[in-house]
């Protein structure tokens, strides 16, 4: 579900009102500076709301930890998609329907007033805006739910864990942090809490909205070149979920022969009655060697940042014999290709977040380096509206 940006003539609204109070601020002396400061500041922010893509903002929204907390309560309660359609929810409702005390609902709901996720109304009560239009996604709320639960725990116990570590990156025989806090790894514990990790899978879907869907690699442009024929494999996602990602590609390039399978652990088919159409499910160890020989595409999306450089080799090992003897395979490898400078707040909240399970956002020197450890190389970088980019490899 992706949610407008704000149109031409809110903006020019928005901006008229940050001219006036600016005047106004100018205008001021004495006691009353103050408050227009504050004025200007509410006005320019509204501004600065309107302009940003509601399901970006997502992201770094889940790290700051008040407004993260405050959307976790609001899941909970199941209140999101009582919004629908723009409805309005009153404060009476939300405590006849849930039991809760008015000043803990008040208090919550602050949180994303301030947020510019809710806004107030008269009643009193509460209607979502542009910006917490995404949560009526229950993937983007599952997402908000994973990380609040299983990563900001990590995150926060970040400095007493690297402090008593001598300030060392996570490796294989360190564990991540986010075993250092919990006392077994992240995929380890997800696998025997499934009702935790369907928040995970879930959230994957959430990556894949708005502005934030899979458009770097032209798909059908390039898989055309390949004269792909039935029965022959066109693409396998590797550790590709549920297979979301595999079910777009097909339903936009129709004219793709071939099989596309979609492999990951059993405990993650395990969750859905059946693969989407046109998708076939494998159950698959990537740090095990790759079963399907022959297939024109490898696809990774969103999983290398998960895994430290030494982690990444163990399972692209798994695939460089077989690149090696399919010369006309293709490697991509979907994730974010960070500056090396003047990274954004959004990306450098993404790569801190990849840090509690051992994993990190790579630059195009450090995509460089693990590639050619490998015996790899980077054919071509391509780059869509979303934040991600597809690296296309090859042997070297």
């Amino acid at each position: 579900m992706a949610a407008p940006y704000a149109s031409a003539e809110e903006i020019d609204k928005l901006v008229e009102n940050v001219n006036v109070a600016s005047k106004a601020f100018k205008a001021e002396s004495g006691r009353g500076t103050e408050d227009a400061r504050r004025k200007l500041q509410v006005e320019a922010t509204k501004l600065l709301y309107s302009l940003q893509e509601p399901n970006t903002e997502v992201w770094p929204r889940i790290f700051q930890v008040n407004q993260s907390a405050a959307i976790e309560v609001i899941t909970q309660m199941g209140l999101w998609s009582k919004f629908e359609d723009g409805k309005i929810l009153l404060l009476k409702d939300i405590i006849s329907t849930t039991g809760a005390d008015e000043v803990m609902i008040i208090r919550i709901f602050r949180q994303l007033v301030a947020a510019n996720v809710l806004s107030d109304v008269p009643g009193p009560g509460y209607k979502i805006t542009p910006l917490g239009a995404p949560y009526l996604n229950p993937d983007h709320a599952a997402f908000s739910s994973f990380v609040f639960t299983e990563i900001l725990p990590s995150i926060l116990s970040l400095p007493r864990n690297l402090s008593t570590r001598n300030y060392k990156a996570p490796s294989k025989d360190s564990g991540s942090p986010y075993k250092w806090a919990n006392g077994e790894e992240l995929w380890t514990y997800l696998g025997s809490h499934p009702e935790r990790a369907l928040n995970m899978v879930n959230g994957m879907r959430s990556l894949h909205t708005g502005s934030l869907e899979t458009n770097a690699y032209p798909f059908a442009e390039e898989l055309a070149k390949m004269d792909i024929k039935d029965g022959e494999v066109a693409i396998v996602d590797v550790a590709g979920g549920q297979g979301h990602i595999m079910a777009e590609v097909r339903r936009t390039c129709p004219e793709i022969k071939g099989k596309f399978i979609v492999q990951d652990l059993a405990s993650t088919f395990e969750a859905v009655a059946a693969p989407p159409e046109g998708i076939e499910y494998m159950a698959y160890d990537m740090f095990t060697p790759q079963p399907v020989k022959g297939a024109h595409v490898y696809h990774y999306r969103h999983i290398f940042h998960d895994w430290s450089d030494g982690d990444c080799s163990s399972f692209l090992q798994q695939l460089v014999p077989l690149l090696k003897e399919q010369p006309g395979s293709k490697l991509l490898l979907v994730d974010l290709v960070l500056p090396n400078t003047d990274v954004s707040m959004q990306e450098c909240v993404r790569d801190l977040s990849m840090f509690p399970i051992g994993g990190l956002e790579r630059n195009e020197g450090q995509w460089r380096e693990l590639l050619e450890k490998n015996r790899l190389k980077i054919k071509k970088i391509w780059r869509g509206t979303e934040p991600e980019a597809c690296v296309e490899c090859e042997v070297l």
